[in-house]
């Protein structure tokens, strides 16, 4: 006999972090906030996923990060420069960010949301507070 829910959960319900946003959270050690922060592509991801209240498509994510890194001096196409970016984000900027609990990455579905560790970064990249480099802001 199976029994169904008679709600099927949403996208957003997935990522939920909990009551207080923090469910699970441990302090991330300089070195990791410093490796995420030195990557620019990295710190336009934390800004979309922070942007949003809901987890966001992959495929949004890459014509975001695809518009903010083109440049038509440049001979790539922009569609070349999507697939750069989906490649890279798949294979090394998500997964790294989700082995920190920073984003959860739904490989099946194609959603980036927060995870416990990703509020940390807001205070990080907001446009306001560039007034002094991020290094310096960690101390």
């Amino acid at each position: 006999m199976t029994i169904h829910p008679d709600r099927t959960p949403t996208a957003s319900d997935r990522f939920r972090l909990g009551n207080d946003g923090a469910l699970g959270r441990r302090p991330l050690p300089r070195e990791t906030i410093s490796r995420v922060v030195d990557s620019d592509r990295r710190c336009e991801i934390l800004r979309c996923v922070l942007a949003t209240d809901d987890p966001i498509r992959l495929r949004t994510l890459v014509g975001r990060l695809a518009d903010a890194e083109h440049d038509p001096t440049v001979g790539t196409t922009i569609h070349q420069l999507r697939q750069r970016i989906h490649t890279s984000l798949r294979e090394t900027h998500l997964p790294l960010l989700e082995e920190h609990d920073i984003v959860r990455f739904d490989r099946v579905r194609s959603l980036v949301g927060p995870a416990a560790n990703c509020a940390a970064f807001d205070s990080l990249l907001e446009f306001d507070s560039l007034e002094r480099p991020i290094a310096a802001r960690l101390e």
